[in-house]
């Protein structure tokens, strides 16, 4: 049915699942990216009528005049990681994405050797970035606690994922002021085996002062997914967008109130989905970092039952399938996993109506 992503990233989808390596979980899709710049020189940020250079540089960070260049030059995070990759300087995604916001600044020999390269890469003249560089930050207590959701989803979802289609370079920075403390899924299939209801339920904890909302994300890989109704039984929709080019629909729910470090919100919602006509054969999360309870229970309609299930663990969404164990239909004609120990990766339950083929269907346990 969907890609989801709530807070820390967890990230769920269900539907026709086409290839095993397509879930992100969700079908990879082609990124919505222009040529890259390392192809066609971006043009340098424009300065505002009657403001002299020397103004214009003292009103412009380093993060802003980033962000402005690799927007003109139509270069993803991701791309411009590949490009520096390259020149064999390793920088990762979340880096890049954490000084474009302002959030660190580069300060180490090979962060300034990169800076270096992303003046050729982005096509701006030499010193363009370099020059915006300020003194050393503090370090200490004073600053912020790092959040560890962006450098694990990196670590988790590769490139061209659902989640970094839709959202770009905000993707490394989704919800990286909340992590999951647990989650707990329910979805019910209709007699023709599509999923038609979805219902979450997180509870979260701040990372720091001033958080108001979780945001989600939704992908749905089957093309013909109608309008999708959200129903927020604890907390409070605040915005919903759809991005059909790319299959997605993002909302935020907020929690009534501004949580401090440290407090815990419960969020709980649903998703009703109108008739479709291709059946669904999985659904799986992914979770950047470990939780204290993961549940996820699917209920199955009496006249479209599976012949096989299956539960399974991927570590990360370029790996295969391990850990696969059968799962039997309980009375209620439902199936569940609840992970003894929830570390992170991808967790998930796929079904045939029929017998699946000898050895075929499924890649071979890994230790």
């Amino acid at each position: 049915m969907s890609h989801e992503s709530g807070a820390a990233a967890p990230t769920t989808r269900g539907g026709p699942a086409g290839p095993r390596h397509s879930s992100s979980p969700g079908a990879p899709m082609n990124h919505p990216e222009q040529p890259s710049a390392a192809g066609r020189p971006a043009p340098a940020p424009q300065r505002p009528e009657g403001v002299a250079d020397g103004e214009s540089a003292a009103r412009t960070t380093f993060g802003e005049a980033l962000h402005e260049a690799l927007k003109a030059g139509g270069l993803s995070l991701q791309r411009l990681h590949h490009h520096l990759g390259e020149r064999g300087i390793s920088v990762s995604p979340v880096t890049l994405s954490h000084w474009q916001r302002g959030r660190s600044q580069p300060e180490r020999e090979q962060s300034l050797q990169a800076v270096a390269a992303i003046e050729v890469i982005l096509g701006l003249p030499q010193g363009a970035l370099q020059t915006l560089l300020t003194a050393r930050r503090p370090r200490g207590r004073a600053l912020a606690v790092r959040s560890p959701v962006p450098e694990a989803l990196s670590r988790v979802l590769s490139p061209g994922a659902p989640l970094e289609v839709a959202l770009g370079a905000d993707a490394y920075r989704f919800n990286e002021d909340l992590v999951t403390l647990s989650v707990q899924e329910t979805l019910t299939l209709d007699d023709q085996g599509c999923i038609a209801r979805y219902t979450v339920n997180h509870v979260v904890r701040a990372l720091r002062d001033g958080v108001r909302h979780l945001t989600a994300h939704h992908n749905f890989d089957d093309p013909d997914t109608p309008s999708v109704q959200v129903a927020v039984n604890c907390g409070r929709l605040e915005a919903l967008r759809f991005r059909q080019e790319v299959r997605s629909a993002i909302f935020d729910i907020g929690f009534g109130r501004t949580l401090r470090r440290g407090e815990t919100a419960i969020i709980d919602y649903t998703l009703d989905i109108g008739p479709r006509w291709r059946s669904s054969d999985h659904h799986e999360r992914t979770l950047p970092v470990p939780v204290r309870h993961y549940l996820l229970h699917i209920f199955f309609h009496p006249r479209h039952l599976p012949s096989s299930i299956h539960g399974y663990y991927r570590q990360s969404s370029e790996r295969a399938a391990q850990d696969i164990r059968p799962l039997s239909l309980d009375a209620s004609h439902s199936v569940h996993i609840m992970p003894a120990k929830c570390q992170a990766g991808i967790y998930g339950i796929a079904w045939k109506r029929h017998a699946l083929p000898a050895a075929a269907a499924w890649p071979p346990c890994q230790a």
